[in-house]
């Protein structure tokens, strides 16, 4: 996940402009709310070496330099620990630490300027091993006992694939071309959905593999940079594209949509666009049930029913959020701060009515959100 600012709106937003980080970090701030942030009754760590039940933050750490982390919060005590992973194995993670899955008892951490998949136990963070050769990559998805898939941007960042990973021998053993920037990913059946968000280009695809044959079935034109992707309880795939900005980065000449695909016959059969040309939408995510999706937007969050055939107007909390996830088990709000992008972040949660409730202090630039 890596961002640049919409001066216009002063919102966060995604974007897949690597360098603007290094050259903005030091100068941009976030401005909504933080003064008024709770901080968590309890201190400390979260408490003993198993990771069993909580919530994991992927820190992407300092851009072009030092390691990013994972930080572990516990939801009975309220305490949180940090970098989670250096502390049981002696070694940091690498740059930058984009996101991470636990599959089969295993968490898969995906380290992209690395361009590496670090292996740990999912309850006690031991290290198992790395699988390298990957060239930005972004989002691991199990497929099966011995079979995952990861995404990447390839080459440069302006192609993209997903690579094969053997989880037996952790190894590589295939690539299938997708459209440019391969990013979120999920599992229909048999289908492998692939949202291509141009990487450091453009794009406006979800490429659909069978995950049998390893091969490309079709490719499905969404619009403009897709980006986050899930799937209701109808097996319905929700596709959020976060637009394409002018050359000089001024407005969207393509703005944003939401956009359902019908998993049945890979036809679009709802195609909602965003009214904004400077504000673009992120961090799509889904409830517990599978039948609500959220998302940023225009420095807020907002909600929508898979049963619904118009966006909200009104939103759900006034904040932007760098990273952004809803926690199953309860369906608490979970919203990363990148502060400076230089200091350590934080993250704010919210009740299941998105009434705020606390916040702690995290690594630098947490982006993304495990929930077990």
């Amino acid at each position: 996940m890596y961002n640049y600012l919409n001066f216009k709106n002063k919102a966060m937003i995604k974007t897949k402009q690597l360098f603007y980080l290094s050259v903005l970090a030091t100068a941009i701030t976030i401005s909504s709310c933080k003064k008024d942030d709770p901080e968590p009754a309890t201190g400390g760590g979260a408490g003993g070496t198993s990771y069993a039940s909580g919530v994991f933050i992927t820190n992407e750490g300092p851009f072009g330099s030092g390691t990013g982390t994972i930080n572990f919060y516990n939801r009975s005590t309220g305490g949180v620990s940090n970098d989670i992973f250096e502390a049981k194995n002696g070694y940091p993670l690498g740059n930058i630490v984009q996101s991470m899955e636990i599959f089969n008892s295993k968490a898969y951490i995906v380290v992209n300027n690395a361009g590496k998949v670090e292996i740990a136990d999912g309850t006690s963070f031991a290290s198992s091993g790395a699988i390298t050769g990957f060239t930005y990559p972004r989002y691991f998805l199990g497929i099966n006992s011995s079979k995952g898939y990861v995404s990447e941007w390839g080459s440069g960042g302006m192609a993209g694939a997903v690579k094969i990973i053997d989880l037996t021998t952790k190894t590589i053993t295939g690539t299938i071309t997708t459209g440019n920037g391969a990013e979120g990913m999920v599992l229909a059946g048999s289908k492998v959905y692939v949202a291509c968000s141009g990487g450091f280009t453009n794009d406006s695809v979800v490429t659909v593999i069978n995950s049998v044959t390893n091969s490309v079935s079709t490719t499905i034109n969404v619009g403009a940079n897709p980006r986050s992707i899930k799937m209701d309880a109808g097996g319905k795939v929700w596709v959020l594209c976060s637009g394409e900005w002018d050359a000089t980065y001024t407005f969207l000449q393509k703005p944003g949509k939401l956009v359902r695909i019908d998993t049945a016959t890979n036809a679009v059969d709802l195609s909602l666009p965003f009214a904004s040309t400077f504000s673009q939408p992120s961090n799509l995510v889904i409830n517990n049930a599978k039948t609500m999706l959220y998302y940023s937007y225009s420095s807020a969050v907002y909600s929508h029913s898979t049963s619904s055939s118009i966006l909200s107007g009104t939103a759900l909390i006034n904040r932007s959020f760098y990273g952004f996830g809803i926690d199953p088990t309860n369906d608490y709000f979970y919203g990363s701060d990148a502060v400076d992008f230089v200091s350590n972040g934080k993250v704010i949660r919210y009740n299941a009515s998105a009434t705020l409730v606390d916040s702690f202090a995290v690594g630098v630039i947490p982006g993304n959100f495990f929930f077990r």
